[in-house]
């Protein structure tokens, strides 16, 4: 099985059952009312759409045009950065609501009792689904290499899916403890809030985190995925350097295509060139066994 076709199996998968969570998210919500399962109902909801867009760009990324002759490659880093920024959105939306309603108690004291009898069984369920869902599509980009944009952010992003459903939960646990009429009590009126902005505070880092790498491959600078870089420094080192001793390599990886140039540092005479000729169609070999969407190019 190519490692598309991996690709896109898993983001099968990841829409049924983001499906299935924003469903039920923004279900529980409309009986509840919780601001902060609306911020995980839709999260998921946004997890739902971007699996169905995610799955058409890892359809379209491997097309070669005029103008993208190795392929369209950078349509998957642009996912993960529109994806992000969707949900960094969200969390704004979502703070600034449940602020309004918590400024309304405190100032006016104006407000409404919660309802979190349904919450508790929700987030066991929906907890045991979003971690099971990153797990797992943690798992098929590791059998590709961890080569997958895609399946990297939609692995974290069902990370903090569940990060946000474990914190309700919490939160909703603990409330039965609190008597809504002890010094406590306003937790009952503006708890909601408390609630989303521990969720934004633990959320925030991996949208940011995406887009910074993200925004990387898009531009061409040189890649910083560790296991990447020391595959191929040790392709090169088995098959470039008995032939041309002094060399370096760029390594730039742009979604699941990789582009290596070997810059050679020392005079390269014509048997030199033959052998390194070979050499890199050597080395290819070897590294498409792993990777399979990849360019080595020497540069003089």
């Amino acid at each position: 099985m190519t490692q598309k076709k991996i690709e896109r199996n898993a983001l099968i998968v990841s829409s049924v059952t983001n499906f299935i969570i924003a469903f039920s998210g923004i279900f529980v919500y409309c009986i509840t009312g919780l601001q902060a399962l609306f911020l995980d109902g839709v999260f998921s909801l946004i997890a739902f759409v971007s699996t169905i867009l995610a799955a058409v760009v890892s359809r379209i990324s491997r097309i070669k045009t005029k103008a993208y002759p190795d392929g369209l490659h950078f349509l998957e880093p642009l996912y993960a950065i529109f994806k992000a920024l969707l949900i960094l959105l969200l969390l704004g939306v979502s703070i600034a609501e449940t602020g309004r309603t918590a400024y309304a108690y405190f100032a006016y004291g104006e407000g409404e009792l919660m309802n979190i009898d349904p919450v508790v069984p929700y987030s066991i369920c929906m907890v045991i689904m979003c971690f099971g869902l990153s797990l797992f599509n943690r798992h098929q980009n590791k059998r590709i290499n961890n080569t997958s944009t895609i399946l990297a952010a939609e692995s974290k992003g069902n990370f903090v899916d569940g990060l946000q459903t474990l914190g309700i939960g919490i939160a909703a646990v603990l409330l039965f403890f609190v008597d809504p009429d002890s010094s406590l009590g306003f937790l009952w009126y503006t708890g909601d809030f408390f609630i989303t902005l521990f969720l934004v505070i633990v959320s925030v880092r991996e949208p940011v985190v995406i887009i910074f790498n993200s925004f990387r491959e898009i531009s061409g600078g040189i890649t910083g995925d560790r296991e990447l870089i020391n595959y191929i420094n040790g392709a090169a080192d088995e098959f470039i350097s008995p032939v041309a001793e002094k060399n370096r390599r760029e390594i730039v990886k742009t979604g699941m295509y990789i582009d290596v140039k070997i810059l050679l540092d020392e005079e390269i005479t014509h048997d030199m060139y033959a052998a390194l000729l070979t050499a890199k169609e050597d080395m290819h070999a070897n590294i498409k066994q792993k990777y399979e969407n990849i360019r080595i190019s020497f540069e003089f």
